[in-house]
């Protein structure tokens, strides 16, 4: 068996895991390490953990805040309110607290050019003058990096290929912008019915009329959302799938009873995981008809971004929930144009999960805030995108139990 040295790749899984004032976050990448271009590039202390290591071995290590980027108060930069300058095509963009803008958008910073997209936190907005964290996001935590090796394979020669940060790429762009700044809420105007506007306003159950015998993730992403569900949805009792179409991500050989609530009949028939299901307009009538406290486990796959009255929902979820019931809300980055909200469609996929956690705290009746994000395998032979992407589809998952 090979074991990793400079004369091979090295499929490996990484899982970055930290905590924030809000709960528990993981962040998994998918890496095809190859060692002869890639290894400088990694942390010294995971260098000296992979050398020699085979298939199938797993390794831990942990570092302190600042160790793996450093966070300084020199990032932290004061500018006038008219420096907030983005191009015009964005120019009814407004800066809003703990909100993430590309550098480009502030005027006059030394060195940063229009095309420059690292994103900027704005922290504080005081008359004229706004304040930004250009440090990376998730500098400001300790984090437990823990790694599988998922194969070890032997190079023919030293040629070609990409050097590769993987670290970088794993948590340099989002990893931290999910949560809130020194726990002052985001402001992402839920308040705002703008916010929820949609390119097509018509009654949502003339576009869902017809039944899409079709997925919303590629195979490999729902792959990833079975596994990470096998882990944390109960094992007994009741499921409501919300949403739901012909296509459920909760796993097979768990002993649950699978409640359907979507808007067409065709795609919950032909969806082997339901028991039942009932057909429901959540944008028409947020009230959701069941009893109180009736499901253990609630889950919202790939479509939170078209509901238009989120924090009505959500506190018809807490109400149906069972004491200590789990809510799950996935996403990815497919999504139905004319239907998804507004505000969906400016939020970087990191701040679209703290969009998610805020509607969640702003509802107070839930606990033990989790998020979890999965990227970077090669996307499946067998999906229509296949040769338009490289990459398989993004997951991000927020969880959390009713209080």
């Amino acid at each position: 068996m090979e074991t990793i040295n400079e004369r091979t790749k090295v499929d490996l899984l990484l899982k970055f895991q930290w905590h924030s004032n809000i709960g528990e976050h993981e962040e998994v990448q998918f890496c095809k390490l190859n060692v002869w271009r890639d290894f400088e590039f990694l942390p010294e202390k995971l260098r000296e953990l992979l050398r020699g290591k085979k298939e199938g071995e797993s390794f831990s290590i942990f570092f302190h805040r600042g160790e793996l980027y450093k966070y300084s108060h020199e990032n932290i930069i004061d500018l006038k309110l008219f420096q907030f300058a983005p191009p015009k095509s964005f120019s009814k963009i407004k800066p809003k607290i703990g909100r993430f803008y590309p550098l480009g958008f502030f005027m006059g910073l030394q060195g940063v050019f229009p095309e420059n997209f690292k994103p900027a936190r704005i922290i504080d907005i005081n008359q004229d003058n706004l304040r930004i964290d250009t440090n990376i996001p998730i500098a400001k935590y300790d984090i437990t990096l823990e790694g599988h090796i998922l194969s070890v394979k032997k190079k023919s020669a030293d040629i070609g290929g990409e050097c590769r940060d993987w670290c970088a790429i794993s948590l340099e762009n989002g990893p931290g912008m999910q949560v809130r700044y020194e726990g002052v809420p985001t402001d992402f105007e839920i308040d705002n019915p703008e916010s929820f506007k949609r390119e097509d306003e018509s009654d949502d159950r003339l576009f869902y009329k017809e039944p899409r015998i079709t997925t919303h993730i590629d195979s490999k992403a729902h792959e990833n959302l079975l596994e990470l569900y096998k882990k944390i949805l109960p094992q007994k009792g009741k499921i409501l799938d919300l949403m739901s179409s012909y296509q459920s991500h909760i796993p097979e050989n768990i002993d649950i009873e699978v409640t359907g609530l979507g808007l067409n009949e065709e795609e919950m028939k032909q969806n082997r995981r339901l028991k039942s299901f009932i057909i429901h307009d959540l944008n028409n009538n947020h009230h959701l008809p069941f009893h109180d406290e009736e499901f253990d486990a609630v889950v919202c796959d790939l479509s939170i971004e078209y509901v238009t009255k989120p924090t009505e929902l959500l506190g018809e979820i807490n109400r149906i929930l069972k004491k200590d019931g789990i809510l799950t809300i996935s996403f990815s980055n497919r999504y139905f144009p004319p239907k998804v909200i507004k505000l969906w469609i400016d939020l970087h996929d990191f701040e679209r999960m703290g969009y998610v956690l805020e509607l969640l705290l702003r509802n107070e009746g839930f606990k033990n805030f989790k998020t979890y994000s999965i990227r970077g395998f090669r996307r499946p032979y067998d999906d229509k995108y296949f040769g338009c992407s490289l990459f398989s589809d993004p997951l991000y998952v927020v969880y959390a139990q009713k209080k």
